[in-house]
């Protein structure tokens, strides 16, 4: 492959393959519908959160956390067809880590996930406090107060937040 190949990814292609194979894994990674690239979306905002995944730079918008570059490289190794071996691409030191990952997003709806991951940037991003999270999930995502109790108990089950 040349170089110009890996310039026309953000993180390297590396890094990138690297993401989609996490997200392969976790029945994610296409982006064919809105719906299949919300939950690549919000399953690498996690799998960063969780350290599982190359860091992308994310920003709040009308569906909780994106990433421009991550869509990009997303995008570009659909365009490019890879198609990684994703049957045991993890380091030992991060197998616990993706465990912890994969039972967390797995059974998850996308609604769960952009509510959880638009929270968790509240939280640690913006550092709002738990009722001003739960005001403005309610308020901006118009959360049900249920919605909001099971998001809240969701983010007291990732690991980094604490």
């Amino acid at each position: 492959m040349n170089s110009n190949a890996s310039n026309k990814y953000v993180l390297g292609l590396d890094s990138a393959l690297l993401a989609f194979s996490v997200l392969k894994r976790l029945g994610a990674g296409n982006v064919g519908t809105f719906d299949e690239r919300l939950k690549s979306q919000k399953i690498q905002y996690l799998a960063q959160v969780f350290g599982v995944s190359p860091a992308y730079h994310y920003s709040l918008y009308i569906h909780g956390p994106y990433s421009p570059s991550f869509a990009s490289d997303l995008f570009t190794i659909h365009a490019e067809k890879h198609n990684p071996d994703v049957s045991d691409f993890i380091a030992d030191e991060l197998k616990e880590k993706f465990s912890s990952l994969s039972e967390f997003v797995i059974g998850k709806s996308n609604r769960q996930l952009e509510l959880i991951a638009t929270a968790h940037l509240f939280v640690k991003g913006l550092f709002y406090s738990t009722e001003k999270t739960a005001s403005k999930l309610k308020a901006w995502k118009g959360a049900s107060e249920e919605e909001i109790k099971q998001t809240l108990q969701a983010l007291d089950k990732i690991p980094c937040l604490h």
